[in-house]
């Protein structure tokens, strides 16, 4: 009996863990949408990894690179043209940051992804300013791989930028009617 449970479970999280589609506004909540990033995998390793060859988020520190791969790039995934992201993984301290699409119909998925991207970089360089606590280069961390929690502006922990990446958005509206963008960062 155990071992046909856990076969269950290990059959549900497979399941769960299949390629995600977009979620009209609807189904998400009343008040928010979500917003995809996927990826075209283009090196034969990641092509036979994911299914269909498709890599389900975008890397936080190497969006650049990926920028041309990324799925529906230049769809307009939200028309407001200024937002507020709030960026809180893995950061003791979170920020708001305000944005501004680069495009007079609002943000498309590439412009979206590469100034989370932008953002997450400003992040990073502050707090290594900042912090009198420096993050331990990774060459020298004997049994923590994890970055180490450094204290400067924003207490990042466990993480380094390498690290992140990014396979969705939830798009809301806070009380003031502002655009707000929840980030599921994941490492």
């Amino acid at each position: 009996m155990k071992n046909i449970t856990i076969t269950l479970l290990f059959a549900i999280l497979i399941i769960g863990c299949k390629q995600k589609t977009e979620k009209p506004l609807e189904e998400v909540s009343q008040e928010a949408t979500e917003i995809l990033f996927q990826v075209k995998a283009t090196d034969k390793d990641d092509v036979d990894y994911y299914e269909e060859g498709i890599i389900p988020w975008f890397s936080i520190a190497y969006t650049e690179p990926e920028l041309n791969n990324l799925i529906d790039k230049d769809k307009i995934v939200l028309t407001e043209t200024k937002a507020i992201l709030i960026i809180d993984y893995p950061l003791k301290n979170p920020v708001e940051i305000e944005i501004t699409a680069s495009d007079s119909k609002g943000f498309s998925r590439k412009d979206l992804a590469l100034q989370i991207s932008l953002s997450y970089k400003m992040i990073y360089k502050i707090e290594e300013e900042s912090a009198e606590i420096k993050t331990i280069p990774i060459e020298e961390r004997k049994t923590l791989r994890n970055r180490n929690e450094t204290n400067g502006t924003y207490g990042i922990w466990g993480h380094d930028i390498g690290d992140l990446v990014m396979p969705a958005a939830v798009i809301r509206k806070n009380d003031k009617g502002e655009v707000i963008i929840d980030l599921i960062i994941e490492s």
